[in-house]
């Protein structure tokens, strides 16, 4: 007898999956499987998708009934497959793959400039153009552009407030905390002093190996965050000269050059933010950060690590304003 079983599938931030293609299978321990589906399931925009299938096909008395879900679903413009077992009271069920995301910097990122009063260790905001250098003025890179990422995996959309929060915000509380999780324990730092320490030859070298882990990423639609080594330890040790952006996409230039569009906190609300990179001839990669009409020198870069986290529900509380602080 023929049965019904609806379901919602999802991708692993929850997002809704559409257009999979579900069936539902029999465990077989010395054939092959058995396809119990008569009518398979394909998920609408939300997720949802019906299927109908008869345990009587394909019969087998000597096996134990060990039914599962079989997705089939194209991602990245490749075919996956995925099974999970059917479990009675389970409605419910994820993917292992992240949705394709398109980050657009203005849109997405933090409307706010990354300037903090105060001081903070280790990253301050970098001497680059429009931005001088302020000794007791931090930034928050890491933790703006975790953030930003953290709301577009979650479907919500962030702050809209282009006044930076005041230091005992909730917002801002997030956004330190994130800061101090991009740096994993301190060995993003350590990876900076290593950068700084090396000779330009060297970080073109390593850049050219970042590369072949940022571009498949991109590929795939996924934002990575980038470690901007703009110094070296030649000049100074002030590691915080060194900077955090979220690596968007890309293209490839005529002349053979990259340009790859990348969230910077320091520019909020600009789309015209990008790093370019080309071969140096040696096997490695030059680089430039390039605002507009202006452009910094960066000596490479290198991919960070990222853990998604929910955003906690309410953020944007004003009650602690940057004045209200300057008078307590």
């Amino acid at each position: 007898m023929s049965q019904k079983f609806t379901g919602i599938v999802q991708f692993a931030n929850g997002a809704a999956a559409s257009n999979v293609t579900v069936h539902l299978f029999d465990a077989d321990t010395l054939n092959e499987d058995d396809n119990l589906t008569v009518e398979s399931g394909l998920s609408d925009e939300k997720g949802l998708f019906s299927l109908t299938y008869d345990k009587s096909r394909d019969l087998d008395f000597a096996d134990i009934y060990r039914p599962y879900l079989q997705f089939s679903y194209t991602h990245h413009g490749k075919p996956h497959s995925y099974k999970v077992n059917l479990q009675p009271n389970q409605r419910v069920y994820g993917l292992p793959d992240m949705p394709p995301l398109k980050f657009i910097p203005a849109t997405h990122g933090l409307q706010f400039v990354n300037r903090y009063p105060g001081y903070w260790i280790p990253f301050s905001v970098p001497s680059i153009p429009d931005i001088p250098s302020v000794n007791n003025i931090y930034g928050l890179c890491g933790g703006m552009l975790a953030a930003s990422l953290d709301f577009l995996l979650a479907d919500r959309q962030i702050p809209q407030r282009r006044r930076r929060p005041g230091r005992v915000t909730p917002l801002h509380r997030y956004l330190h905390q994130r800061q101090v999780d991009s740096l994993t324990r301190g060995s993003q730092i350590v990876r900076f002093v290593r950068w700084m320490s090396l000779p330009d030859p060297a970080v073109q070298l390593r850049t050219a190996d970042e590369l072949k882990k940022l571009l498949p990423n991109l590929d795939k639609g996924i934002p990575i965050p980038i470690g901007m080594v703009y110094i070296s330890t030649k000049d100074t040790y002030q590691i915080w000269q060194n900077h955090q952006v979220l690596a968007c996409s890309y293209v490839e230039l005529e002349d053979g050059r990259l340009r790859i569009l990348i969230y910077d906190p320091n520019f909020p609300r600009r789309n015209d933010i990008f790093v370019e990179s080309w071969p140096d001839g040696n096997g490695g990669y030059l680089s430039v950060q390039r605002m507009g009409d202006k452009e910094k020198h960066t000596r490479g870069y290198f991919t960070m690590p990222y853990e998604p986290i929910v955003p906690p529900a309410i953020l944007d509380d004003d009650t602690a304003s940057d004045e209200k602080e300057k008078r307590s």
